[in-house]
């Protein structure tokens, strides 16, 4: 077994990531030469003291056939195009030089596929695979199969819930210690939600948030005060190289797709062409690859992707908020932010949160105002609502009779007692005679929207009505 992992690389131009690159397999051939006994010290040197990366592994493949002239290599390659994030998303020619016909990439899988087809390497493995690098790779190295949306492999890129529940069982909680059925329904908000193919019967959880959880659940049995992953929360800023090579209306549009809607359809591409222009599709695609989104469905080769859980629904947020921060100032972390989230939480009292929407809204321009609709207004109010770990935020949930604007269920971490119901209207201009009837409307449909809840919920339940009207004042209705 040979493995090669390239998760740790960090050099953000070509000849940083050469050097890292070479150094992964210098220091993984010593590692296969010395477990299995391969050759001497003197022979081992040219494998370690190559020119390049292809050089040592045509210098290691002879000395392996050398000692084993009947041995087989099963190759693994982990996250192979971790290092060409950085590249992909500033510096494009050296992309282009790293993955063309002569890049040095292209050359070291050729060497590999050379010795597939002699039969040594018998067996090859590569996770984090994506549009970036295959079409360079599947040039050079066409002997392998992309098995990214094979049926019978999606399980392997998570834990189904069954799997989840045993894992719990068998190692964190033994008879009586905690309710599990409590804890997985839980995580199946936080945690689950992923499908890498439109066939697949049922969605995974995410293995690395799960086992982050149960490392911090394992002895007390308490939700941990932080339920994202922190190697997994600084993603938004794959969020932001995705889709920040996108023209500034595409890159509008798919965010507020994604942010209002929680899904976006698209063609999946499957090879990324580097002479092309970047695309709408080409970025959907690459958040699906990055595990940004996943598959809902697909129909006549449209797919439909949705956010795969709520953590990564946060990702998405978070990426919003930096934008909002950098034009408005760092509003969404400030303490009276946080002061006004828990007197949400604590005393059901939405003041707070519709002053410090209040307070964005007069930093508009009046050119921002021209355009400004309720979709902006929603915007904002999620932004400040979704940093915090005391709700489930959802946007235009599905109910029964309608979809609402804002709707917060309680986590586990909650110690308040209510769900709250947010139900938005924005005037830009309009008399006290008109302002009535729109609260009058407004406030029956709140009602409608808030009996709907109730019947499919069983926790207490606190509704308003919030008007914003002549650019930044507001009124609000507490729905009794």
């Amino acid at each position: 077994m040979l493995k090669f992992n390239f998760s740790a690389m960090t050099g953000e131009n070509s000849q940083d990531i050469r050097k890292e690159f070479e150094t992964e397999i210098r220091n993984q051939l010593i590692r296969f030469t010395d477990t299995y006994s391969i050759g001497t010290e003197t022979e081992r040197t040219p494998v370690i003291s190559g020119n390049s990366s292809t050089e040592m592994f045509r210098n290691f493949m002879t000395l392996f056939l050398k000692y084993k002239p009947d041995g087989k290599i099963y190759l693994m390659i982990d996250d192979n195009d971790h290092f060409t994030d950085e590249l992909f998303s500033f510096r494009r020619n050296e992309l282009r030089e790293l993955v063309s016909g002569a890049g040095w990439v292209r050359k070291f899988y050729e060497v590999i596929k050379q010795f597939m087809g002699e039969g040594v390497i018998d067996r090859f493995f590569a996770t984090g695979v994506t549009p970036v690098t295959l079409d360079s790779m599947t040039s050079g190295f066409n002997v392998a199969q992309n098995i990214t949306l094979d049926p019978v492999f999606n399980s392997l890129a998570g834990f189904t819930e069954a799997e989840l529940t045993g894992l719990i069982e068998g190692t964190i909680c033994g008879e009586g210690e905690c309710d599990i059925q409590s804890v997985v329904k839980e995580l199946r908000h936080w945690y689950n939600g992923s499908r890498f193919t439109p066939e697949a019967g049922q969605q995974l959880y995410n293995p690395q948030m799960v086992i982050t959880f149960l490392a911090k659940f394992t002895g007390s049995y308490k939700f941990p005060q932080e339920m994202a992953d922190i190697n997994v929360t600084s993603d938004y800023k794959k969020v932001s190289a995705i889709v920040e090579l996108l023209p500034s209306e595409e890159r509008e549009n798919l965010i507020n797709q994604i942010l209002s809607t929680e899904e976006v359809s698209s063609q999946l591409t499957l090879l990324y062409n580097n002479e092309l222009s970047y695309d709408f599709s080409q970025a959907v695609s690459l958040l699906f690859y990055n595990g940004l989104l996943t598959i809902k469905s697909v129909s006549f080769g449209i797919y439909k992707f949705v956010i795969p859980n709520y953590v990564i629904k946060k990702i998405f947020w978070e990426y919003f908020a930096k934008i909002h921060d950098r034009r408005f100032g760092n509003e969404s972390k400030m303490d009276f932010i946080a002061k006004a989230l828990t007197e949400l939480t604590m005393k059901g009292e939405i003041d707070g949160i519709v002053k410090a929407v209040q307070h964005t809204m007069k930093k508009l321009s009046y050119r921002d105002i021209e355009n400004f609709s309720e979709k902006h207004l929603k915007m904002i109010f999620l932004t400040l609502l979704i940093d915090n770990n005391a709700w489930f935020v959802k946007s235009e949930p599905e109910l029964q009779n309608g979809y609402a604007d804002i709707l917060l269920k309680r986590t586990a971490l909650n110690p308040g007692k209510h769900d709250i119901l947010i139900e938005l209207k924005y005037v830009k201009k309009t008399g006290a005679e008109e302002l009535v009837k729109i609260s009058e409307k407004g406030i029956m449909q709140t009602i409608k929207y808030s009996e709907s809840i109730k019947e499919e919920s069983a926790g207490d339940l606190l509704s308003f009505l919030v008007i914003f009207f002549d650019k930044y004042n507001f009124r609000i209705h507490k729905i009794e």
